[in-house]
């Protein structure tokens, strides 16, 4: 945790031993908030962007009140400093843990894939055996009769048969990619795999489900 030296709207300075989160930037917001609007009604301008030099100058305001507001702007935009420093460096931290989480599920994925492959290799050598072994066995028990003939398009049908309900196992699902109106999917998903440094071949891609402004698909 980083030290975050605060003042208050009050004037005093306090030191508050903290990591950086939601609520330290909300409290910021709130204290910056809190000494403009003060600003506001001491100086008698409702919005402080529209302060001017001249308007400033015409109040004629004692030193002593001048420095206080100096320092305690000074103070306020060193905490703003601090804050945004902080928060950027905890960004680029997210970036990296999202970038390596999505690299260990590709990895998962791939191997799963792999080992789904290899499954199928062997589920369709020992389909294809047990098929064309009916076939054979009723070539035999036919032989006397009239002997069916074993085609290539016999055996193509039982290879289409078996491989096709093994065409799921190649799909990859992403999650939480970000959507935008125009882009073009099949490069969005090229984008991530890149990223995390692999070249896929993409047949078909496409987002999934009914489109959302709270989330993307």
């Amino acid at each position: 945790p980083e030290a975050v030296h605060c003042t208050t709207t009050s004037g005093t300075p306090s030191i508050m031993e903290r990591s950086y989160s939601l609520d330290s930037t909300q409290n910021l917001l709130f204290d910056v908030s809190t000494m403009l609007h003060e600003f506001s009604l001491e100086t008698q301008c409702k919005d402080v962007s529209k302060m001017t030099h001249e308007k400033f100058l015409s109040a004629k305001y004692e030193k002593e009140v001048l420095s206080v507001w100096l320092v305690e702007s000074l103070k306020q935009l060193k905490l703003c400093y601090d804050s945004l420093k902080v928060s950027t460096g905890k960004i680029d931290e997210l970036k990296e843990e999202v970038i390596s989480l999505q690299k260990m599920e590709l990895q998962k994925q791939r191997k799963q894939f792999d080992e789904a492959q290899i499954e199928t290799v062997g589920r369709l050598q020992k389909t294809l055996i047990s098929e064309l072994k009916s076939y054979s066995d009723a070539v035999a028990s036919n032989i006397s009769t009239q002997a069916p003939k074993v085609s290539a398009k016999d055996i193509a049908s039982v290879v289409k048969d078996v491989v096709k309900t093994e065409d799921r196992s190649r799909s990859i699902i992403l999650y939480g990619v970000k959507e935008d109106d125009s882009e073009e999917v099949e490069k969005t998903v090229s984008d991530v795999f890149s990223k995390v440094g692999e070249k896929p071949h993409i047949g078909f891609c496409g987002r999934l489900g009914k489109k959302s402004a709270d989330r993307p698909r």
